[in-house]
Formats: C-alpha cells, sequence, structure tokens
C-alpha cells in the first residue's frame, strides 16, 4: 500500500475508552492556521479508514475535527488487542508519538 498521509502537523496522545481507543492531537506547531490542522486530521484519519479496510476490521473511526480527536470505536466481535495494535502502529508509522508514557 502507497503511503498518502505524511505527519508533519500533528501529535498525538492516545487514550483508552470505555469502547475504544481515543487521540487527542494537538499541532507541532500552536500557532498552525486551524484548516491545515484540520486538513492534517481528516488525512489521518482516512489513512486509517484505508488500513482498517485493509485488515477487514468492523471498528468504525469517527473524527470530531472541533475537539482535535479520532476516535476508534470497537464493536463486540472486535479485539482490543488487534485494535490496540493498529493504533500503535499508526502512531509509531506516522511520528505522532509525544512522550513515551503517552502511547498505547
Amino acid at each position: 500500500m502507497t503511503e498518502r498521509f505524511h505527519n508533519q502537523l500533528l501529535r498525538a496522545r492516545v487514550s483508552r475508552t470505555q469502547g475504544g481507543f481515543l487521540l487527542a492531537l494537538t499541532p507541532n506547531n500552536p500557532s498552525l492556521d486551524p484548516r491545515f490542522v484540520a486538513a492534517g486530521i481528516y488525512d489521518l484519519a482516512s489513512e486509517m479508514e484505508r488500513r482498517s479496510h485493509d485488515l477487514g476490521a468492523r471498528w468504525a473511526i469517527t473524527v470530531d475535527v472541533p475537539k482535535a480527536r479520532i476516535a476508534v470505536e470497537l464493536t463486540p466481535d472486535d479485539s482490543a488487542a488487534r485494535a490496540e495494535q493498529f493504533v500503535a502502529d499508526v502512531i509509531r508509522d506516522y511520528d505522532l508519538a509525544g512522550s513515551a508514557e503517552e502511547q498505547v
């Protein structure tokens, strides 16, 4: 698969939720135009959707641009460990990591 999203704008803090995982995104540069931040969030979510499809995953990727968040919402049949690995791979592959204690 050709990787289309190349992160230069965002950092992610990942947390586990009752229904999956939440990526809280912040710009590398606080003065960055909000439209560029929004574009980065949509690009990342789009890449996550492509990867989820390739895995045959049934979880939902939900974008909340005003709050700068992307949620991975699991279905009852989804493996939390598989989703956790998916999120960790995205964080690693697109250099979204903050400090080590914030990573999945």
